[in-house]
Parts: C-alpha cells; structure tokens; sequence
C-alpha cells in the first residue's frame, strides 16, 4: 500500500527536458566532416593494405577493401590461422586474437624487409598514416 502513495515525481525528469530540440547547423556539419574524414581513412587504409597483400604475393589482395575478409588474409599472410578472425567476437578470447594480429603484422613488415621497431610509431595518431604509406609504397 505505502508502494502506491509514493509520487514517482523521477518520471517528470525523464518526461520534460529544458533543453532545444532544434539542430543546427555546426553540429550537422562537424557529424558530416566527420564521416567524409571516416571514409578517407578507410580507402588509404584499404588501398595501403592492398598494395602490401600485392608486393607479398597473395591471390586475394582484394580481401583488404573488405573489413573482416583484411583481418583474414592480414593473419594469413602473416603466418598466424585466419580462424582468429572469429575469435575477435568472443570475450577474453579476443585479447589473444588481438596479440596473435599484432604478431601477424610484425611478420608482415618483416617480410616486407622494414623494421618491426617501426609499428610502435603507429599509436601516434596521424604518423601511423605516414608509417603505413611506408610500407606499402616505400
């Protein structure tokens, strides 16, 4: 009984917001600059990767345009099953699918004859633009 003489007066919060429900114009185009930079980064990423699938010899270098089908074939050229693609989904699991991609990929730049040591200026945001363009085409 004492359940329903109590006000829910936290459902007027929830039910009322003081705030514009206009949009404007800044945030529409910042959203839209966005997804074009979003884009860009995924065609040079996309073509970089495929170029490299190119230079180590891989029939399915077309794999890297494709999101999931660029993990498969970046274990498989890196030397590492391609299964752990599927292990990306599974909890915990995907921190050793994560280690073994970054395996494959150290194996992939060595293929390439550049130095390994180079993938750690990769967590520097923009350089790791430069960085893959280097290994792709230099």
């Amino acid at each position: 009984m004492l359940l329903f003489n109590h006000s829910f007066k936290f459902v007027y919060l929830f039910a009322q917001s003081g705030q514009d429900t206009s949009v404007d114009i800044g945030s529409i185009l910042g959203v839209l600059f966005g997804l074009i930079l979003a884009i860009a980064a995924y065609i040079f990423g996309s073509y970089c990767f495929y170029n490299i699938y190119q230079k180590l010899g891989e029939p399915n270098a077309w794999f890297a345009w494709v999101p999931l089908l660029s993990n498969w074939i970046m274990l498989k050229a890196g030397g590492q099953s391609p299964w752990w693609v599927i292990g990306m989904f599974i909890p915990f699991v995907n921190f050793v699918a994560a280690i073994f991609s970054i395996i494959a990929f150290v194996n992939i730049v060595r293929r390439l004859g550049k130095n390994p040591w180079m993938i750690l200026l990769m967590i520097i945001p923009l350089v790791n633009f430069v960085i893959l363009y280097y290994f792709s085409l230099g």
